[in-house]
C-alpha cells in the first residue's frame, strides 16, 4: 500500500472584498506563488467536480453528521472537451486531516467506470481500485454537479502549503456522459461569499497565523458538496423552476 500522505485542511468564508484584500497581501508577501496551472499564467482556474452518492443519500448523510473517517468520491475535471483529462478521487476525512487518492482517466473510461462498465485502457492502480471498490460497495452512482472558479497558492518546500480561494460556486444534477449540464444553478450559501481553504502538511504555518489574524479570519467549515445536494434535492428550489442557461464558463 502507498504511504499516506496526511494535510490539514481549514476553512474560512469571506466576503468577495476581504477576500481579494488576502489574495494581495498573498501576492505581496512573497510566501506563495501562483498556482502552475492557472490559466495564462494567472492563479485562477475552472474546476467542475461530478459527486457520486448512495440511493439514499448515505455519503451525504454522513457529511452533515460529521461522522469521523468520511469520505466523499467524485470525478473532477478541468474542462469539458471530448479528450479532457478525468480524475476519480476519493477525499478521506477524519476532523481536520485529510488525505487523497486520485487516478487519472480518459473520458471515455471515466463514463464507462461511472455507468459501472469496464474501462478500456485505465492501467491499474491503488487509487483507481479504491475509487471503484468504495463506488461498488456503497452502489454509489453521480447525483450533483458542482462547479467554481477557483484562486489557487502553493509555497513552502515541495509546495507542502496551499491557499485556494473559490467563488461562484453553483450546482446541476448529473449528467451521465460528464457533458456540461444545460443549466447551472448558484448555490445560495455561496452568493457574494468566496470560500478560503487552507491545505498544509507538516506544522502550522507562522505566516498563516499573521494572515488569520491581520484579516479576523474566522474558521467555517463549507462543503460544495453538502450545499450543491440540498440544492439539487430542494423540491421548491430553484431547479425544479425554469431558469436562464449559465455557462459553466461564463
Amino acid at each position: 500500500m502507498a504511504t499516506r500522505r496526511y494535510r490539514f485542511e481549514i476553512k474560512y468564508r469571506l466576503g468577495e472584498d476581504r477576500a481579494e484584500s488576502v489574495r494581495a497581501w498573498i501576492r505581496r508577501s512573497g510566501y506563495l506563488t501562483a498556482d502552475e496551472h492557472g490559466e495564462g499564467g494567472s492563479a485562477a482556474y475552472n474546476v467542475h467536480s461530478l459527486y457520486l452518492d448512495t440511493a439514499d443519500w448515505g455519503i451525504y448523510h454522513e457529511t452533515i453528521a460529521g461522522s469521523q473517517e468520511r469520505y466523499k468520491l467524485r470525478a473532477r475535471c478541468y474542462e469539458w472537451s471530448a479528450n479532457a483529462k478525468v480524475f476519480l478521487e476519493v477525499k478521506h476525512r477524519d476532523e481536520e486531516a485529510m488525505w487523497k487518492t486520485r487516478a487519472e482517466v480518459t473520458k471515455p473510461d471515466a463514463v464507462r467506470i461511472l455507468n459501472d462498465q469496464v474501462p478500456l485502457q485505465a492501467r491499474a492502480s491503488e487509487a483507481l481500485e479504491n475509487f471503484r471498490g468504495l463506488m461498488d460497495r456503497r452502489h454509489a452512482r453521480p447525483r450533483v454537479w458542482v462547479t467554481y472558479r477557483r484562486h489557487a497558492y502553493v509555497g513552502g518546500v515541495r509546495d507542502l502549503v496551499r491557499v485556494t480561494f473559490d467563488t461562484r460556486i453553483r450546482a446541476a444534477p448529473p449528467t451521465f456522459d460528464l457533458s456540461e449540464p444545460p443549466r447551472w444553478f448558484p448555490v445560495p450559501d455561496a452568493v457574494g461569499v468566496e470560500v478560503l481553504e487552507l491545505k498544509y502538511s507538516g506544522s502550522y504555518p507562522a505566516w498563516v497565523a499573521e494572515m488569520v489574524r491581520r484579516f479576523d479570519l474566522e474558521r467555517k467549515a463549507f462543503s460544495k458538496f453538502r450545499y450543491g445536494v440540498d440544492l439539487v434535492r430542494d423540491p421548491q428550489g430553484p431547479v425544479m423552476r425554469p431558469s436562464p442557461v449559465l455557462r459553466a464558463d461564463c
